[in-house]
């Protein structure tokens, strides 16, 4: 993406959530901003992030009442694209904004309540919290484990570059996943299979992807390693 379509996306994400908060104070209160949006735009400035993602602070929270609330709000501006099931725990639609733009927006239910500190004040909208940096970093490592996405790798680049001081963090959560499972999902990950799925993101880099997968790997043969030793 080049420089101009990215500003003026960044402006329509802006836009976007100053909207939401203002015409849906809910928000602020219920959920917080997560996601590659809210870090890159906030902190990291590594990749574009095409949608809006929101996760509900407390466990298995019902959204519907957002979603009435959001289409109340904007009546005829919002569409929704995929309705909440029978439990509430999602749902995913798109805003027109006040020059025609249209924002995708994803709200979900956390399955597990988030504490305050894994949460920070965002700079776009006072009153929203935002995802920190060390959850970000902690859900991308499990993203990895079980998701076939090869951003995940690049956003873990990234966090560790602008903040070495996170690596032990990072070595832990990779520790606690399956070894063997998170050493299969690496390998699948070729260069021309991470090259493949990053089309998608132009801002996202082929070097960066490696280096997480390659690191990773290092991390696991250190920790198998170990454990023979002390057997």
């Amino acid at each position: 993406m080049d420089t101009a379509n990215r500003d003026r996306h960044e402006r329509n994400l802006r836009e976007a959530l100053t909207t939401l908060v203002e015409r849906c104070p809910v928000l602020a209160e219920t959920v917080y901003w997560a996601g590659t949006s809210a870090v890159s735009m906030e902190e990291l400035g590594h990749r574009q992030s095409l949608d809006l993602d929101f996760h509900t602070r407390s466990a298995l929270m019902d959204v519907r009442p957002i979603l009435a609330r959001i289409r109340a709000a904007f009546g005829g501006d919002f569409e929704l694209i995929q309705a909440p099931d029978e439990f509430g725990s999602g749902f995913r639609g798109v805003i027109r904004l006040s020059r025609g733009e249209r924002v995708t927006i994803e709200v979900l239910s956390n399955y597990q309540d988030v504490p305050d500190d894994q949460l920070v004040a965002s700079n776009v909208v006072a009153p929203l919290r935002r995802v920190s940096l060390t959850k970000y970093l902690s859900d991308k490592v499990q993203c990895i484990a079980e998701r076939n996405e090869a951003r995940d790798l690049v956003d873990v680049c990234a966090v560790l570059r602008r903040r070495p001081d996170l690596e032990q963090l990072a070595r832990r959560r990779v520790a606690e996943q399956d070894g063997l499972l998170m050493a299969e999902r690496l390998l699948r990950w070729t260069d021309a299979e991470i090259l493949s799925d990053l089309k998608s993101y132009r801002d996202a880099s082929l070097a960066d992807a490696q280096w997480t997968r390659d690191t990773f790997m290092r991390w696991l043969k250190a920790e198998a390693s170990g454990a023979e030793e002390k057997t």
